[in-house]
């Protein structure tokens, strides 16, 4: 049967976008190409603002009942010991995302979406004025809108042409660990050539995520866990915060050509959403409650396309101003924030600053959440 709307990728902003599309009365399809559950590379940080898409969701009740962990404050260490803190704008939460992008999935189906797991899309055929075929496995799928929400990296990238292809020289990698303690605190490490962010999911697991340059992944031998132990050299904060502590995480979960460039709302005509579209710099902190915001974002316009009240120019247009005035500015400072964290004279002079001066430590975080 043709589809409404097919959403390719089972995430924060597929499975957002689907659920308040089937809940407006439009046939959804939903394709995964994992599992649930599963782990993803996720600094598992959510901003304060995403406990209001939520709610809007049906699901705030579950996710705190699934043991998420407060989060209030914030600590940012330089490779020279230099130290600030600030308070969030509010209470953020610490999930992994193996709890919650099924939890979810389970509820986009239970609002009538169709949801397909081990779903792999391999081709997208098509327009917005004329429709999609969409090939996932040895099945094909019609639909009238097709949404991009598979991440920060995929086949279709290519399949699409798309012009976000550039090698990035940015490694990524992240594992659960069991014996710190982090009350309510979500912490930053600088290191040269990348930083580290540790701060508690459920189960008083902390999540330990660091992204760094290919450069620093090569000169500390070429594994995460020699990398690990370079930053830690590097800085005695970040050492002190893993002592004691055991990974319990089965493996890394890691990612190549990490990319912080813009990507672009549409290509071939689908319509992309969260880290298809673009991912802010992972020293933000903002990146899962940016995806769920995207998702309101296009519901809208999409909305509208689907009852046949906007043309397709007019969709496009409507979605990418609306995705400009919302991410625009954070996404701005959100990179000049990451190119300074990774040399230790700039990170040391960023984190002296915000210990000298508040105002201007709080000034980037609630500027790096829109707020």
């Amino acid at each position: 049967m043709p589809y409404d709307a097919i959403v390719i990728g089972g995430g924060l902003a597929g499975c957002s976008a689907s659920l308040q599309l089937a809940e407006r009365g439009h046939a959804v399809l939903l394709l995964e190409k994992s599992a649930y559950p599963s782990h993803k590379l996720c600094g598992e940080f959510l901003s304060p603002e995403s406990q209001s898409s939520f709610q809007r969701l049906g699901v705030l009740d579950a996710v705190r009942a699934a043991g998420a962990h407060p989060i209030t404050e914030a600590r940012f260490t330089a490779p020279n010991g230099t130290e600030a803190g600030s308070s969030l704008p509010g209470t953020a939460l610490g999930l992994s995302r193996y709890r919650l992008d099924e939890m979810l999935f389970e509820q986009a189906q239970a609002a009538g979406v169709d949801g397909r797991t081990r779903s792999r899309v391999t081709d997208v055929r098509g327009s917005l004025e004329d429709g999609f075929v969409v090939s996932a496995g040895d099945q094909t799928f019609e639909g009238r809108l097709v949404l991009g929400a598979y991440g920060k990296r995929g086949t279709l990238d290519r399949t699409l042409d798309r012009d976000c292809l550039h090698s990035s020289s940015l490694v990524a990698f992240k594992a659960h660990f069991a014996g710190a303690d982090v009350p309510n605190t979500i912490e930053l490490h600088g290191f040269e050539g990348g930083y580290c962010g540790c701060s508690h999911v459920e189960a008083g697991r902390m999540n330990v995520c660091w992204i760094g340059t290919t450069e620093a992944l090569q000169a500390a031998g070429g594994s995460p866990e020699a990398m690990m132990e370079r930053a830690q050299a590097q800085n005695p904060a970040l050492a002190d915060r893993l002592a004691g502590t055991t990974r319990v995480s089965d493996r890394f979960e890691a990612v190549s050509q990490v990319s912080l460039q813009r990507k672009g709302c549409f290509a071939g005509g689908v319509c992309m959403i969260g880290d298809t579209a673009q991912m802010i710099a992972p020293l933000c902190g903002d990146g899962m409650a940016m995806a769920l915001s995207a998702a309101d974002l296009v519901v809208d316009p999409a909305d509208a396309f689907l009852r046949r009240q906007a043309s397709a120019e007019a969709f496009r247009k409507r979605y990418i101003r609306r995705w400009e005035e919302t991410f625009s500015t954070r996404l701005r400072v959100g990179r000049w924030a990451h190119r300074a964290a990774f040399h230790p004279r700039s990170a040391s002079l960023l984190v002296q600053t915000f210990r000298l001066l508040p105002p201007i430590a709080r000034w980037a975080i609630r500027t790096t959440r829109g707020m």
